[in-house]
């Protein structure tokens, strides 16, 4: 476990993580005010649940998998790796350790756009709360689902060749999971093609962990049988991502 306590400290000491828990804090209630909400104050919350886990997926991809990258390389390039093997710790159990580090900050993210959206953006109808909580929990779930395996994905990928690589492919896997897929879809609906069709399939769907419609539509959880089916694709499409990165994480540094 000391790899995972000097992960800790490591991410304590650069301090990044206090800009990104203020931002939570803060932007969820500033930005909807960026429009005219108070025209009709009955817009504000659902802008800021909005907000809220928007934010809360961009500070997740941008900031968790850059820190992701920065582990991974750092273990690698700076000898880390190498002396803790020597000492016993194997390959695997300083990949974990590394992720578990970094998931210790990552996972408040998700806590605080739920406590947000429970506490400051719930509906005022007393029957809807029960409701609304049962969304945020279901979302907060996936996200995790979600992030955690990128995050993994990212520390394997930059162990082996570096930072820059190992941030890039894992926020572009989400962006497209969350956005690109989608313009793929239409673009099968509008004319059949296999090789696109495959290209759908085998995609990452990163869009079924964001339910933001759901939360602006005030459409409620998901039904026990779909949040199954989502739970299971994001566990299975995890293993995957799960073995790539322990196939790809190397503690030697790289060489020149």
């Amino acid at each position: 476990m000391i790899l995972f306590r000097l992960t800790l400290w490591t991410l304590w000491a650069r301090k990044t993580w206090v800009v990104v828990y203020l931002a939570m804090l803060a932007l969820p209630f500033a930005l909807p005010h960026i429009a005219p909400v108070e025209e009709l104050p009955k817009l504000v919350q659902p802008a800021r649940a909005q907000a809220a886990w928007q934010l809360a997926w961009l500070l997740g991809i941008f900031w968790g998998l850059s820190q992701a990258a920065r582990l991974g390389d750092g273990n690698s390039r700076t000898g880390v790796g190498n002396l803790l093997r020597s000492q016993g710790v194997g390959s695997l159990s300083q990949m974990l350790s590394l992720w578990l580090g970094l998931m210790v900050y990552l996972v408040p993210v998700a806590l605080m756009a739920t406590l947000i959206c429970v506490t400051a953006a719930a509906p005022s109808y007393d029957g809807e709360k029960g409701m609304w909580w049962t969304t945020n929990l279901h979302f907060a779930l996936l996200y995790l689902l979600a992030m955690g395996p990128l995050a993994l994905l990212g520390i394997g990928i930059s162990s082996r060749f570096g930072a820059m690589v190992g941030l890039m492919v894992p926020v572009a896997l989400a962006l497209y999971g969350l956005h690109g897929v989608g313009y793929l879809g239409d673009t099968i609906r509008m004319g059949g093609n296999p090789i696109l069709e495959w290209a759908y399939i085998l995609s990452p769907h990163y869009h079924l962990a964001d339910l933001t419609p759901r939360l602006l539509f005030k459409m409620g959880g998901l039904a026990g049988d779909a949040l199954a089916e989502y739970v299971m694709y994001f566990l299975l499409l995890g293993l995957v991502m799960a073995a790539a990165a322990r196939l790809l994480f190397k503690t030697e540094p790289l060489r020149s």
